[in-house]
């Protein structure tokens, strides 16, 4: 299984879907599992993911990914909603924090709902060339852009956002590398000392994206990519219309 980017190059019948028909059934499926409350609807919604998963062929270590890489983030919300929701019947009170079942049930519910939402959204990527997502939300936007709402920017962000981010995470992993090899150390020991790390690599992956934006911008005025008709050609459009 090879995999370029976010794009796992696998057949399957996901990724021979319509890029409109996934960016629709992804914004239909996250609602449903944004509105799903009880432990009967989450574990159909989860059954629900997991066979897309079986399906897409793309395996659970490349759609758990991303749910990976936000378990700290996951675990501080589940601890926030158990120790923070409610004081009623605690079964441990540490100060003005009180853990109840309620807190640990509902943080359970959103923890498992971004899951799923997130799972959902590695599918998309895993499944979809970017040209073909951008494609896809041009179709999907195609009524608002009937009605003289500009939608080519929309689809262009999402295009260049699904190839940028899996190039800054590559380049971000190298960084660290490389300052792991200068420093001789690549797990400092303490708050601070991970603190300065952090610091230490934004630098660079700032410098990194701000030169990759301006390298885009040269590659597309050199290859005469607008978004809207230029000025040239709407002033010629203007004496036309005068004579």
């Amino acid at each position: 299984m090879r995999s370029v980017g976010g794009y796992v190059w696998v057949d399957s019948p996901l990724h021979r879907a319509p890029a409109a028909a996934k960016l629709a059934g992804l914004m239909a499926a996250a609602a449903l599992v944004v509105l799903a409350s009880t432990p009967l609807e989450l574990a159909l919604a989860s059954a629900g993911v997991a066979a897309l998963v079986a399906v897409s062929r793309v395996g659970w270590r490349v759609a758990a990914r991303a749910a990976w890489g936000l378990r700290w983030f996951l675990l501080a919300v589940l601890l926030l909603n158990a120790f923070l929701l409610s004081d009623v019947d605690p079964i441990l009170s540490l100060g003005p924090a009180s853990l109840t079942v309620e807190g640990i049930s509902q943080g359970a519910r959103v923890v498992t709902r971004s899951l799923l939402v997130v799972v959902l959204g590695t599918l998309l990527t895993a499944t979809t060339r970017p040209q073909e997502l951008v494609a896809g939300v041009r179709t999907l936007l195609l009524p608002l852009a009937r009605l003289g709402i500009p939608t080519e920017a929309a689809a262009l962000a999402v295009g260049v956002t699904v190839q940028f981010v899996p190039t800054l995470l590559r380049e971000s992993r190298q960084i660290m590398r490389a300052q792991a090899l200068r420093c001789g150390n690549a797990a400092p020991r303490g708050v601070m000392r991970r603190a300065a790390g952090f610091v230490r690599l934004l630098v660079p992956m700032f410098v990194s994206a701000v030169r990759r934006a301006d390298e885009l911008s040269i590659a597309m005025e050199a290859r005469g990519y607008r978004l809207s008709p230029s000025r040239e050609s709407a002033g010629g459009q203007e004496r036309k219309m005068s004579s």
